[in-house]
């Protein structure tokens, strides 16, 4: 009975991490270009939006548990300058203000119209430096209540859009459904939340007990609760958007087109219900995503600047970059999780089929060939094209899909294999002859 209980906690706290208020925006927009053809937007959106990121847990679980054993065959360095990309180039850039704007937009400014983003933004930052410096248990009571509300209210908004939906999907309004969709899904970032989190879970179950085949089946039950969950929610949402495709704008922003759903569905006191609860929500979240950064910086810098000047540094840039909107910041985010997602996503592969992977080559040559043609590639789509290897890139198969590094990250596989197996094999035989 414990077992089953642990279990269901642990599956809970997995879908709380990863199901963020700020991640609710995108699933109705993939919907609404969907159209009627929203599964295949589905099935785009649950690759990278759910079944990557539990496959983080599955990953760090199978090297050992922490994330510098997932990245230990690259090289000792790769840790420390991944996750400072992925805590200042998703966390600080990304996340958190968008977590700041999301809360005036689909929060404050329903509650209290006219009210100023700018006003929102620096209240809210405030309140986060707040906690973060007192990093009171306060939050993570209000985190644990918060998240079943959210959860209970959008599950109301699906059964009853579901019932009574908002129109019938029309034809779809994009090309390429499937990979819109799986790109698209990058922004919720929970790929990288999975790499970050992973770690803490585990350790939750180690300490319930449970060790070897038992913390495993524990672990992997709890990804199956957590997976369920999100797909719930989030296809609920993405039907909803296609059911209002044939009412809304192709070009409305990701806010309003959730805005104006909630309305049609629950009216003005649903929308105020679920405004309040989003806006705890993200403060909630952003506190913790504070803390984690600022704690990451302040080791990275030997303590040479203090964990509360890194918090508020990040609270600053947050100001700075929540005030552009959600629109402008999912815009501008793009490059970044293009630059750099796919060398998580082949990270998350790698270490979860680790059993399988012949040696350390493999991951070196897989990472490498990934690296260099999703950063190259994103750097020639801002206009800093480099001759010949932004055209060879586009050249490459998949490439008009955006997955134009799937084939390198293969052969970087095949390569870095062979190399460190022949490799080995030289230092065997020069070690034999010095003997």
């Amino acid at each position: 009975m414990k077992t089953i209980q642990h279990t269901v906690v642990v599956g809970l706290a997995l879908f709380a991490i990863y199901f963020g208020a700020g991640n609710l925006i995108f699933p109705p927009t993939i919907g609404n270009l969907s159209g009627d053809n929203w599964i295949l937007g589905l099935t785009g959106f649950t690759i990278t939006g759910i079944v990557l990121p539990l496959l983080a847990v599955v990953a760090i679980l199978n090297v050992g548990g922490r994330f510098e054993d997932l990245t230990a065959p690259i090289s000792p360095w790769f840790h420390k300058l991944f996750n400072l990309l992925l805590m200042v180039g998703i966390g600080m850039l990304v996340t958190i203000p968008r977590m700041s704007a999301t809360t005036h937009e689909l929060g404050v400014s329903k509650l209290i119209p006219g009210t100023p983003a700018i006003v929102t933004i620096i209240i809210f930052f405030a309140v986060s430096y707040f906690f973060a410096m007192d990093q009171s248990n306060v939050i993570d009571k209000l985190g644990k209540y918060l998240t079943p509300v959210l959860v209970i209210v959008l599950l109301f908004i699906v059964i009853k859009g579901l019932i009574t939906p908002v129109g019938n999907p029309i034809a779809a309004r994009i090309d390429g459904i499937f990979s819109n969709a799986f790109l698209s899904a990058y922004q919720t970032g929970d790929v990288v939340t999975g790499i970050f989190c992973a770690p803490i879970f585990l350790a939750a179950i180690t300490a319930y007990g449970y060790k070897g085949r038992a913390a495993k089946k524990v672990a992997f039950s709890g990804v199956a609760i957590a997976g369920i969950g999100l797909f719930v929610i989030y296809g609920g949402l993405l039907y909803l958007g296609a059911s209002g495709s044939g009412s809304f704008a192709q070009d409305i922003g990701d806010t309003a087109l959730v805005s104006e759903l909630i309305e049609r569905i629950l009216g003005n006191a649903g929308s105020a219900l679920l405004a309040v609860a989003i806006a705890l929500a993200c403060l909630t979240s952003a506190i913790g995503v504070i803390v984690v950064i600022a704690q990451f910086l302040t080791d990275l810098t030997h303590n040479k600047i203090g964990y509360k000047v890194w918090a508020a540094v990040v609270c600053i840039v947050g100001i700075l970059i929540g005030s552009l909107g959600v629109t402008s910041i999912v815009t501008y985010a793009m490059p970044i999780f293009t630059a750099l997602y796919p060398v998580a996503i082949v990270l998350v592969l790698l270490g979860t089929f680790a059993k399988w992977i012949p040696n350390g080559g493999s991951y070196r040559g897989a990472i490498l060939f990934t690296a260099v043609v999703s950063v190259f590639e994103t750097i020639g789509n801002l206009g800093l094209k480099v001759p010949f290897l932004f055209d060879g890139i586009q050249q490459l198969p998949l490439a008009a899909d955006g997955f134009s590094w799937v084939i390198p990250a293969i052969v970087g596989f095949i390569v870095g294999t062979f190399l460190f197996k022949s490799k080995t094999s030289k230092a065997t035989s020069d070690k034999t002859i010095q003997i």
